[in-house]
Parts: C-alpha cells; structure tokens; sequence
C-alpha cells in the first residue's frame, strides 16, 4: 500500500512510539527531546513537510538502533509558520519542557530569529537550508550552527561549476531577488565565475549586473525584454518562481538565446514545475541529491528505500536528507558528549568537528558552519516520465576550497 506525505505523518509518528515502547528495557531514562521547526503552512509548506519527513525517518532509524546513550529520541515538531515571531513563541514553549537542541532555520529570517534567542533559553540550533551569510558572520552565534552551505559557499561552488562545464559561455548576469538572500548569492556565484574562468576555461569571464525583482513578483516581461537585447547568455536565478519565467520567455525565443541556467536552490519543486517545458542545460542545486550517494553510503540507501515505501516516491527532495543529517549529527555529538542536557558540552561535541552523514562528511569550522559536498544537478525534459523530467547529470564535490575563511562576527569580505 503507498502512502501519501500526510498519512506518512500519522504513521511515521505512531512508530516512533511503538519503537520506544519496544525498546524500554533497553533504553533507559526520559527521551532525548530534539525541536524541529519547519513551515508546515504558508507559501512552502512542502519544503516544511519534507524536513519533518526526514527527520522522523531519521529518528526511527535511531531508535531502532537502540536510540543516544541508551535513551530514546523524540521529535517534537512545530510550524514556524515562515514567521520569526512564531519561531520564538515555539523555541520558548519547547524550552519549558526541557529541549536543549532544536533544528530547522528552513528561511534565513526564522533562523536569525532562532540564534537570537538561543543564549535566553540556554539551548543549541543548527539550521537545514537557511543560507543568507549573515547567520555565521555578523549574527553569528555561539549555540547556533549552520549544516547547509551558505549562499558564499553555494554560490562559489556554482561558479566553479559553470567553468568546468562551459568554458565558452562567457557573459554571465542573474536574475536575483530585491533583498539580502539574492544579493548575497549573486556576489558568490559572480565571485565563483570571476575566480575559476581564468583557472579552468583559461579565459575571463564577462559579468553583467543583474536583473532584480520583488519577492512574489509573478510578471517577467520587462525583465525578459532586458534579457533578449542584451548580450547575456547565461542566468543564474536566485528567486522563487523560475518556472513562470521560464513559461513567460518561451514565446521570445529564450532557449535560443540563453544557454546556461544555474538555479540556487528551488530544486525539486522547480523541476517538477518545470517537467516537459525545461529549457536545455537547467541545473539546480540541491541540500542532498539522493543519486550522488545511494550506491556510497549505506545509510544514505537506506535513507532513499525507506523514503520510498513510506511514500511510493522514487525522488526525495534535498530537504529530506539535510534534515535526516542534522538528527544524525545530532546523536553523534550528543553521544560524543555523553550528554543530552548539557548545552555547553554539546556545542564542544559539535565545534571543529566532522560527522557522518547521509550526504558525506561534514566538518563544522570555527564559525559554526559546516563545509561539505555541494550537490547540483541537471535536469532535462522527458517524455517517458509521468512527470516530465528526468536527472541527466549530477555534481557532487568538496566545497571546503571555495569557502571563504571563517570569520565569526565580522562581515563577509568585500571580494564577494
């Protein structure tokens, strides 16, 4: 029998609780409490339920395996609702029962909004997908920890992406939203594309300035037009709505004249959007893309196998391994510690330190963010998949080289 994501839910709850009650003689004390704080509502409430999926599979795997210092984990889930003021409100109601370590920070504005209150309720936030350079710069904070890149790391990497895989597309510029996230990730990827044209295509790259638009601006025409009369051809897209571009710039020939997109997150949501009308070379990047790692890491297979009973879905969405990772990091530095109520010994467990995850290693540096795999993929149209896309290939490498250094409370060098 398939289940949908929201039956998933309920069942994925109840056998937690059915593999705590086995394993009472085994495990002893209270459970080991993780807070979880995704968007299970607002306008991405499937990027919400993806995270809390992972988690729970996640969780299930841990407990199965005889839980964190012979106790039992559970996850205790809440909506952030996209809303820094929600984030507080569930940070403290959770921090009265007694959780030290939460996860979430799916949007940078509610994990900002998490590390502020951190040193209140004495407790540890690691984010899953919150990218804005801020959270380990200038707001950096000593409880808070980032396990996805941010947009200096991601970007860079795309930069060098796009020299190894087009060395003779040249003029580059981006469509961006009008506020820091799109700011920021624009100054990373122009920074990768300046840096690794002359390294690897032999060449400099032309970087033109970039195109941006308000948040939920659904009308590209103008933006479009600037495209078409311009020498652009190639985009990096860093807003939430490529698909309607996309459609809109059909009719004026944009596959014709742009020959690169490099999209800095939408992932799955935008290829399932797109499906049969995806322009040719279209990559996305992912915080997990199953395919790099299933036939590597026997956790990460048995990650994608359970996602797949569970669900009758054969593409899980990056979001459902980063938040898987963050559990498992997680126990392993609460094992390391040999503690699950002491804030300061967790973070000692956390800084400096390398884990396993189903993604790879990953190493978290002085400011508390985590270095690692940068994962893309491209992904073409396909008329034999009942969605009408299919993954023809994918790039998973080291993102440690092009990481800026680690600097905890200042602002990000100029160069980006």
């Amino acid at each position: 029998m398939r289940l949908n994501r929201r039956d998933f839910m309920l069942s994925t709850a109840a056998l937690g609780a059915a593999t705590m009650s086995s394993r009472v003689l085994a495990q002893s004390g209270d459970p080991i409490r993780i807070g979880l704080l995704a968007p299970l509502t607002g306008f991405a409430p499937d990027l919400g339920r993806d995270v809390q999926l992972g988690a729970q599979l996640a969780v299930a795997q841990i407990n199965k395996a005889g839980g964190v210092l012979g106790r039992p984990v559970e996850l205790i889930v809440r909506d952030d609702k996209i809303n820094p003021n929600e984030t507080v409100a569930a940070i403290r109601e959770l921090s009265g029962m007694g959780v030290k370590v939460f996860a979430g920070g799916v949007f940078t504005a509610t994990a900002l909004a998490a590390f502020g209150i951190l040193p209140s309720v004495d407790a540890v936030f690691m984010t899953v997908h919150a990218n804005g350079d801020t959270l380990t710069q200038e707001k950096f904070s000593p409880l808070g920890f980032r396990l996805n890149e941010s947009a200096a790391i991601r970007g860079r990497a795309a930069g060098r992406l796009a020299a190894k895989r087009y060395p003779d597309v040249v003029n580059w510029s981006g469509i961006t939203t009008d506020n820091e996230a799109g700011d920021s990730q624009w100054r990373a990827f122009a920074a990768g594309v300046r840096k690794y044209y002359p390294l690897v295509a032999g060449k400099e790259a032309n970087i033109i300035d970039p195109i941006r638009v308000k948040v939920g601006a659904n009308d590209f025409k103008n933006e479009i037009a600037q495209i078409m009369s311009g020498p652009v051809e190639a985009l990096m897209l860093s807003f939430p709505d490529p698909a309607t571009l996309v459609q809109q710039a059909r009719p004026f020939g944009w596959e014709n004249k742009v020959k690169v997109f490099m999209d800095m997150g939408n992932d799955i949501v935008l290829a399932n959007a797109l499906g049969k009308r995806t322009p040719p070379n279209f990559w996305t990047c992912s915080d997990w893309h199953y395919s790099a790692y299933v036939d590597k890491i026997p956790e990460a297979k048995q990650l994608f196998d359970d996602y797949r009973t569970a669900t009758g879905d054969d593409r899980p969405s990056g979001y459902v391994g980063i938040a898987h990772a963050a559990m498992a990091v997680y126990a392993q530095a609460i094992a390391a510690a040999g503690t699950a109520d002491d804030t300061a010994a967790i973070v000692s467990a956390l800084e400096n330190s390398t884990f396993d995850t189903v993604g790879g290693k990953r190493s978290f540096r002085k400011d508390h963010q985590a270095t690692g795999d940068t994962n893309m993929y491209r992904f073409a149209s396909s008329d034999g998949d009942t969605r009408g896309w299919e993954v023809a290939e994918f790039f998973a490498e080291d993102n440690a080289e092009v990481a800026p250094p680690a600097t905890p409370g200042a602002k990000l060098a100029d160069e980006l």
